[in-house]
């Protein structure tokens, strides 16, 4: 049987079909014709919200999210081998890991 996957995080149709979940917000597109109508079963929409905390103001939604995506970033650049590109992203993660700890956000 053909196991759609997606290109952004790997993961496969049939693992949404066993744990109802999706593995990032790209999924959504890439199942789309798939997995809309037992989403909005599931979760009464047929979109990615995410878990970020309603009380964020704008910056602190900013720096969580640039926060999300250089780690995301740099599992792709670790998986990828681009050892020069993980330096700079480690620094960059750590310099936002400090805000955020700073404003008690994580």
């Amino acid at each position: 049987m053909y196991d759609k996957v997606c290109n952004f995080c790997g993961k496969r149709l049939s693992e949404f079909y066993q744990t109802g979940m999706l593995g990032c917000p790209h999924c959504y597109k890439a199942f789309e014709k798939q997995v809309l109508s037992t989403l909005y079963k599931i979760q009464g929409k047929t979109f990615h919200v995410g878990k970020t905390p309603y009380n964020l103001s704008g910056e602190d939604r900013y720096l969580l999210s640039r926060y999300k995506e250089l780690i995301s970033e740099k599992e792709r650049a670790t998986i990828e081998g681009r050892f020069s590109d993980i330096r700079g992203l480690t620094k960059e993660i750590l310099e936002i890991s400090n805000q955020l700890k700073s404003r008690g956000i994580i």
